[in-house]
């Protein structure tokens, strides 16, 4: 690029290259320790060789009035968005804004970095690396974060399950006091929040959100699914979402929601969650609770009631249902315990 050419042109070949290879100007960023073994050099002394070059490339950035251009228009780009926005997207926005995207990101990140405007934030535990244009700025996207992480704390089946992002989020908003564009901007540089794979916003702390075991993509995908999958089923579209950087076997599935409780067999391999309403047990215990509750049945009314808890055939219900130390038959031919 002809504008880093310019900056960089008053620094010896070994400034040069120490710069380009540091920043990334011309592909991957090397560590100081990997430039000072290319060199013979100790870290220290490719800090300070690096401190000086900065100090005559920051000189010749003021005069260069293209380069004086294209942070004017970014910093002017990054006020209209709320003064806060997550580094990849304000550096794909910035090259956005020129005529030629012949320059790249790193080079971009670069001329801030030189200049100090906007400012930088690096990646930590609980934020993205992102940019700012000042304290006040980066104040205000702290306290929404904040705010909308206590707001929607408590707020997880309106989320995930009911689907009102919307709703709740305007309320945020709305208190706030600020747009929706600039609330996004601010919430995308927090790792709080995350969405899921289905589409979902909420948590990152969440399982539907982030599931983290393949108990909890199992559990995630039979919420989505609201019917009983079998696990092999379970297993195939953990793989198709791409839930585990490796693939899920399906024994490993398997073995996961034989230990849960909140996963209930209703069939050979079927299984269901129990907050969906289904209990577990087998066909003798299914059919017991079923005329505790109901009362005296007949065998049609029995099988087409398990059938609805489990993939069960008819057969194998009214097998069970014959067994006479726990059930008995009425003269009109109903069932009861």
């Amino acid at each position: 690029n002809n504008i880093i050419k310019d900056l960089i042109s008053g620094l010896s070949p070994r400034q040069k290259d120490i710069i380009e290879q540091r920043f990334g100007l011309n592909g991957k960023k090397r560590t100081l320790a990997a430039v000072g073994n290319k060199y013979g050099l100790t870290r220290e002394r490719v800090r300070q060789i690096e401190s000086a070059s900065l100090k005559s490339i920051s000189e010749k950035l003021k005069k260069n009035q293209a380069a004086s251009k294209i942070i004017e228009d970014a910093v002017s780009h990054l006020k209209k968005v709320g003064g806060v926005m997550r580094e990849n997207v304000f550096l794909n926005e910035s090259r956005g804004l020129f005529k030629t995207n012949t320059i790249t990101g790193e080079q971009l990140k670069f001329i801030f970095e030189v200049f100090k405007n906007p400012l930088h934030q690096i990646e930590d535990n609980n934020f993205y690396a992102f940019w700012y244009l000042d304290k006040e700025f980066k104040k205000l996207a702290f306290d929404f974060i904040n705010k909308l992480e206590k707001f929607i704390a408590d707020k997880k089946e309106e989320l995930i399950t009911h689907k009102k992002f919307d709703e709740l989020f305007a309320q945020v908003i709305k208190s706030h006091n600020i747009k929706d564009f600039v609330a996004l901007n601010y919430a995308s540089i927090s790792k709080k929040f995350g969405v899921s794979p289905f589409g979902d916003f909420g948590l990152t702390r969440w399982e539907e959100i982030t599931p983290k075991t393949a108990r909890a993509r199992a559990y995630l995908i039979l919420k989505k699914h609201s019917a009983p999958l079998h696990f092999k089923e379970i297993a195939k579209k953990i793989n198709e979402l791409k839930l585990n950087k490796h693939s899920a076997l399906y024994q490993t599935i398997h073995n996961e929601l034989i230990k849960d409780p909140r996963f209930v067999l209703v069939g050979r391999g079927m299984y269901g969650l129990s907050e969906f309403g289904l209990k577990p047990g087998i066909a003798k215990d299914v059919i017991a609770r079923i005329l505790k509750t109901k009362g005296p049945l007949h065998k049609e009314e029995v099988v087409d009631l398990v059938k609805q808890e489990r993939f069960l055939k008819d057969n194998t219900i009214l097998l069970n249902l014959q067994n006479r130390r726990h059930f008995k038959r009425m003269s009109d031919g109903r069932y009861y315990v």
